[in-house]
């Protein structure tokens, strides 16, 4: 079949043109990747790896049942009921018993069971299980864009897809290991959907379904993949709308499976503002998403991190317009050099393009950050590359103004030091800050004033102390019978002892911003009049506005100089014991920032 119809062939003359040179390139872009990936694998249990090892150890079989396949079922099902979770302290009193935080990705949960099994609770052996996924990654990537691009590009492409600060956390955290089991499988679909359709390869047509089966095992980042190809058969290929329908049928039957199922069994998340549901509110769901959107777009184009904004809700409006701004002077300074481009750029970019914005949307719906980005950010390198590479030669043709000359070097300069000097800086300092974010939760929960009754934190806005601090109390045998948290408000307090059993927590500020904790487990903030009771607390929202509780009574039931009790703050990098007021008596809480930043 001709390259009209059908794109480059495997074979044709201009990817076999320089082909023994590919290697040394796919060498290139994996060893750069191993060494911007170096401080991720010094990273300790983060997080979620520490709940992780919880539910896998049976430590909170009082509260909650995990599977070896469940692991990121994380509350809202039988068998881990917000309620329950809620009385262990591991997630707040503000917490609804309408929250769901559950996704299908019972492959990766495995892998995360069988590292526990084989190595204990060793980080480093488990970080390179993640690495070998992620140089897997690479390998199909660099595959993809020398098929997909001219050799110079496709080498700056794949260098440039090594490299990348999206990928900070899928090497670095454990728990975000889905990424790159379910970004693998569902690259090597495209690849053997790619080989099925332009070499005629009769495997691929059997074999690329089943990839994606198995890749929407992994997680969610399959549906990227899915995407892809779907952009493949509708902007690249040009046989006709009907034999290109034709060829999604295997896929349109696998996605309407998989999304039944996962609506059907309450996958996904509802009753937190962290994440987004389309059934909730639908306009605000758009516009939302369009932002985050924008956002992704940022670090596709240019390689701005959104890692490093996604915790900060109040930044995303400006850098959502940043993503717009660079997305459409990138557009514009494609279409001037789209003359310039060989047809087999063009061709590639025709399809690539709306695949990658595609394949960048699901991710939009959840907590964004880089861990979304390991499919779309096939197509964000591929444009970078051709960019930089046309950019640069274009700029030195005879004949050209000066200032067109230096425009297009500049478009150049802006690639070079967003895609291979900031990006890969970020990935490498922020994975020595996630190391630092590792051992201060265990130095934080080891120098914890000892506590046999119930551990009361009065502020801690840092979910690195929140949750994650008791989660290693649990882990090191040393927790209190019971762990409260009262406020993860990131605002100065006000305690105003109201009774021998009881006092009111006042948030003291005109400018009330909810905190990321207050989000991730509520979709909006509890209002005026809200009563939760839980085993010797009695919590009384007393005002509240749009952004979060402003005064809110807790009442312990007995005397708070009761021996049981042992009430401490976040305060100068450590918990610090609380010495409460008289009745009457009030006491000022500073805010400090923690581990994260938060």
């Amino acid at each position: 079949m001709s390259e009209s119809h059908e794109g480059p062939r495997l074979d044709s003359p201009s990817r076999a043109s320089g082909w023994r040179r590919w290697p040394r390139s796919l060498w290139l872009a994996m060893a750069l990747g191993v060494l911007v990936s170096l401080p991720s694998l010094g990273v300790g249990l983060l997080l979620d790896d520490l709940l992780h090892r919880l539910m896998i150890s049976g430590q909170l079989r009082e509260y909650g049942d995990w599977g070896p396949l469940t692991l990121y079922e994380f509350a809202g099902t039988a068998k881990t009921p917000p309620a329950g979770l809620r009385e262990s302290g591991l997630i707040p009193w503000w917490t609804p018993d309408e929250l769901s935080v559950r996704f299908f990705r019972p492959l990766t949960s495995a892998l995360l069971v069988l590292d526990t099994w084989l190595i204990g609770d060793a980080a480093l052996p488990a970080h390179l299980h993640s690495l070998a996924w992620f140089l897997g990654v690479v390998t199909v990537i660099g595959w993809l864009h020398r098929r997909l691009l001219p050799a110079p590009q496709a080498a700056v492409a794949t260098v440039a897809y090594a490299i990348a600060a999206a990928h900070l956390m899928p090497v670095a955290w454990l728990a975000a290991r889905h990424p790159l089991i379910s970004g693998l499988l569902g690259l090597l679909a495209l690849a053997a959907h790619l080989r099925f359709r332009e070499d005629r390869w009769k495997p691929g047509r059997i074999l690329a379904p089943l990839l994606v089966v198995a890749a929407l095992t992994g997680g969610e980042p399959a549906l990227g993949a899915v995407a892809l190809i779907g952009a493949y058969e509708l902007f690249g290929h040009r046989e006709g709308w009907r034999r290109s329908a034709l060829h999604l049928v295997p896929y349109a039957v696998i996605m309407a499976a998989y999304l039944a199922f996962y609506v059907a069994r309450g996958y996904g998340a509802h009753g937190s503002a962290a994440y987004l549901d389309p059934m909730a509110e639908p306009g605000a769901f758009i516009v939302t998403l369009a932002q985050r959107v924008l956002i992704l777009l940022g670090e596709l184009v240019v390689a701005t991190p959104s890692d490093a904004v996604a915790p900060f809700p109040a930044m995303h409006q400006r850098f959502a317009a940043w993503g717009a701004l660079v997305t459409v002077a990138a557009l514009l300074v494609l279409r001037a050099l789209w003359p310039r481009l060989s047809e087999r750029e063009r061709h590639t970019l025709r399809w690539l393009l709306p695949g990658g914005v595609a394949a960048a949307i699901p991710g939009a719906a959840g907590v964004i950050g880089g861990r979304v980005l390991l499919t779309p950010l096939l197509a964000g390198s591929a444009l970078a590359a051709v960019l930089l590479v046309r950019s640069w030669t274009s700029a030195r043709e005879p004949g050209r103004t000066a200032l067109s000359r230096w425009g297009l070097r500049a478009v150049a300069a802006v690639l070079v030091l967003g895609h291979f000097v900031s990006g890969p800086l970020f990935r490498m300092v922020a994975g020595v800050g996630l190391g630092l974010i590792a051992e201060a939760q265990w130095t934080v929960a080891r120098a914890a004033p000892r506590c046999e009754g119930t551990l009361v934190v009065v502020v801690a806005s840092d979910p690195a102390i929140a949750t994650y601090v008791p989660a290693v109390m649990l882990l090191e045998g040393r927790a209190p019978r019971r762990y409260r948290l009262l406020s993860a408000a990131p605002h100065d307090h006000e305690l105003e002892r109201t009774s021998p059993t009881g006092f009111d927590l006042v948030v003291r500020t005109d400018a009330r911003r909810p905190g990321f904790w207050e989000q991730v487990y509520r979709d909006t903030p509890p209002p005026p009049g809200t009563e939760v009771r839980l085993e010797g607390l009695h919590v009384t929202v007393k005002e509240s506005t749009e952004a979060g509780p402003m005064r809110v009574h807790f009442d312990f039931g007995r005397p708070l100089e009761s021996p049981d009790l042992c009430f401490v703050t976040w305060s100068n990098a450590g918990l610090r014991s609380v010495l409460l007021p008289s009745p009457g008596g009030s006491l000022p809480i500073l805010y400090s920032p923690g581990p994260m930043g938060l």
